[in-house]
C-alpha cells in the first residue's frame, strides 16, 4: 500500500536548507504533543506563528496555512483544533516530496 505524495517545486538556491527545515517542523509536532499536555498555549501559539511565516518563505504553502490554524487555535486554548492540526501537519510532512528547479 502506497500513500499519496505531495509534490511540491521548491527553488533549489534553498536545497541545502530544505532538509532541515522539514525536519524541524516534525520535530514541532512532538514539541507541540508535549506542550499540550502543560497547557503551555502561549508557547504553541509562538511555534505555530513562526510556522506560518516561514512555511511560505520555503515554499511550502501548507506549513504556513497550518501554522496559522496552530497559532489561532491556541489563542483560544483549542486543544482539539491543535491535536487537529499537529496530526495534519505530521501527515503532510510524510508525504511531501521535494522536487527541487
Amino acid at each position: 500500500m502506497s500513500i499519496d505524495t505531495i509534490t511540491v517545486e521548491i527553488d533549489s538556491e534553498v536545497q541545502s536548507i530544505v532538509p532541515e527545515f522539514l525536519e524541524n517542523r516534525k520535530k514541532d509536532c512532538l514539541l507541540i504533543g508535549r506542550l499540550l499536555e502543560r497547557n503551555s498555549f502561549s508557547e504553541i501559539r509562538t511555534l505555530g506563528h513562526r510556522m506560518k511565516g516561514a512555511g511560505g518563505s520555503y515554499g511550502f504553502d501548507d506549513i504556513s496555512e497550518i501554522g496559522e490554524v496552530i497559532e489561532e487555535a491556541a489563542l483560544a486554548a483549542d486543544k482539539k483544533s491543535i491535536s487537529s492540526a499537529v496530526l495534519q501537519l505530521s501527515n503532510y510532512l510524510e508525504r511531501v516530496v521535494v522536487v527541487y528547479v
